[in-house]
């Protein structure tokens, strides 16, 4: 795992979910590859990599698992958001594809 001067928006989006879920700070992110994928360094054995696999950790661990829906259909409704998110916005989509999709 390298270090990169600039985390990318997964590690900056993954801290403010921290933050937002109200859970202490401490956790070591960092990123690996060319597309900077997020890297969560636990203390629990292998870190754990890529943007939905850390937000439903940091979800599970704020004891919030309603963040992740209640129902299969829920459920699957939040995972293809997290996958969109990842797949669209992270994919090379232009600003403008990007503000169109999310809107």
């Amino acid at each position: 795992m390298a270090a990169a001067a600039r985390p990318g928006p997964g590690v900056e989006e993954l801290a403010l979910l921290e933050q937002l879920l109200g859970l202490p700070k401490g956790n070591k992110y960092g990123v690996q590859g060319e597309r900077k994928i997020p890297v969560l360094q636990t203390n629990n054995g292998p870190g754990l990599t890529g943007l939905m696999t850390i937000a439903a950790h940091l979800v599970k661990q704020a004891k919030k698992d309603q963040l992740l829906g209640s129902t299969a259909e829920e459920k699957a409704v939040v995972q293809q958001w997290l996958e969109y998110r990842v797949i669209r916005v992270d994919g090379g989509s232009s600003k403008e594809d990007t503000r169109i999709i999310l809107k």
